[in-house]
């Protein structure tokens, strides 16, 4: 249930002038520069087969131009076209493999094909290349957390959060891996964090209200969930978090604001979440709101 290139880029491939090593080009690179930005207007404007021919040609007049490859391998990542993917980012990092972009597209492809052992690798020469890649340190922390390696995950989220504080999943990845041991204080700290660098993400409230509810601030952590639905009324996380804090609460202060209030919170999750929703917080939600509808 729980949501700088190198290169001037043009809608995420690369755009290159026709400049070459020692400022001198051969015919097939000049043929191959042309193709490839001919294939980059055309992806663009969602030509893909066309771009896909282009870039193919610029290959084949030219095996050593890294960047057609990187081109055509961005072409089927946004196509979700994994395999064919990996194939051309291998292709321009073997190339060129201190190029921090290519390694960490290969290495979300890599992710995406639950490839997690290369994508690692990839990942890490990424961080390698470009210790500011903040994307490829947050990646490589998702990839630490699948694979059950705590110590890593929270080494790398850090250095995720340190190389771009305002990049909010990485404060979420860690605020979650604090609270699926238990460490509810520091998680909220964490969340406090995210909520501070910004302010406008419903998952930073949702997070910091779940390691509130935990540590039973109850009317903060309401709160906070509040802000969330407010930010992101299709949060329904946050309706399932608000309507149990304030059950909770309830239970604790015996008061009929708070469980009208989880009433009314539970009862929007079960509503509008509908089948898009985990089935266990489903049958949770209804469980709950049976216990409330006593005297």
């Amino acid at each position: 249930m729980l949501k700088n290139r190198t290169f001037q880029i043009l809608l995420g491939i690369a755009v290159v002038l026709p400049a070459c090593d020692g400022f001198v080009c051969s015919q097939e690179r000049i043929k191959a520069i042309e193709l490839a930005n001919r294939g980059a207007d055309e992806f663009k404007n969602n030509l893909y087969d066309s771009a896909e021919k282009d870039l193919k040609q610029a290959i084949q007049t030219d095996p050593t131009y890294e960047i057609a490859y990187y081109n055509l391998g961005k072409i089927f990542q946004k196509q979700r076209k994994w395999d064919k993917a990996i194939e051309y980012f291998e292709q321009a990092a073997q190339r060129k493999p201190d190029n921090a972009n290519y390694q960490y597209d290969l290495g979300e492809a890599y992710f995406e094909s639950k490839k997690l052992d290369q994508a690692q690798k990839a990942l890490q020469a990424a961080t390698s290349a470009d210790p500011k890649l903040f994307k490829a340190w947050w990646r490589l922390g998702m990839v630490y957390k699948i694979l059950d390696r705590p110590k890593e995950t929270d080494d790398a989220l850090r250095h995720a959060i340190e190389a771009n504080p305002r990049f909010s999943k990485s404060y979420v990845a860690l605020g979650y891996l604090y609270l699926d041991y238990d460490f509810n204080k520091e998680a909220a700290q964490v969340f406090q964090g995210c909520v501070t660098a910004k302010e406008d993400d419903g998952e930073c409230h949702n997070g910091y209200g779940l390691a509130l509810k935990n540590l039973k601030q109850y009317e903060q952590a309401t709160s906070e969930f509040k802000k969330a639905i407010d930010l992101d009324p299709e949060l329904y996380d946050a309706l399932y978090n608000a309507g149990m804090a304030y059950s909770d609460w309830f239970d604790e202060a015996h008061g009929n604001d708070q469980k009208e209030r989880a009433r009314e919170y539970l009862q929007k999750f079960v509503v509008n979440a509908g089948k898009s929703a985990d089935g266990n917080y489903v049958k949770a939600a209804n469980d709950k709101l049976y216990a409330l509808s006593g005297p």
